[in-house]
């Protein structure tokens, strides 16, 4: 009986490993996705490149997004998250995502930038973030030199 209780413990633990596993790869695929769209971009041969204080971005000029990378900036406030955001006419700007990290320098693919977006910026905003960036921008980069807001 204990021989067929252990059988379904060690049956149950491979299960769950399984699992588990099957999520790290599921996660480390999206990772080298990602990273291949990176250098994908920054290979393109009319990549054009903008940098300003705390942040930089490059754009090829047929593409609806840029890599974007934050320098030098301080970790956001406890229960804070750096949000990325692009204006939208005068109301509050479109999230374009959390950036990953702590105010690292990990590159981040924003895509859905469209032909007006005249510049990004980052804000603090809750875990998570929200909807649409709602605090002042902790850093600002103007984009018509890549191709945007031209």
């Amino acid at each position: 009986m204990r021989a067929a209780g252990a059988a379904v413990l060690a049956l149950g633990a491979t299960a769950l490993l399984g699992v588990e596993l099957t999520r790290v790869q599921d996660r480390l695929d999206a990772r080298r996705t990602e990273a291949r769209e990176i250098a994908h971009v920054l290979a393109a041969p009319d990549a054009r490149f903008t940098r300003g204080e705390g942040l930089s971005a490059v754009a090829p000029a047929r593409w609806d997004g840029a890599v974007i990378t934050v320098t030098g900036l301080s970790d956001p406030p406890p229960g804070r998250d750096h949000q990325l955001g692009v204006p939208e006419g005068s109301g509050p700007p479109r999230s374009l995502g959390v950036l990953p990290g702590r105010g690292s320098d990990t590159p981040y693919l924003a895509s859905g930038l469209t032909s007006d977006a005249s510049s990004l910026s980052v804000t603090a905003e809750p875990d998570g973030g929200s909807k649409r960036p709602s605090g002042a921008p902790v850093v600002q980069l103007a984009l018509n030199s890549v191709g945007f807001g031209e």
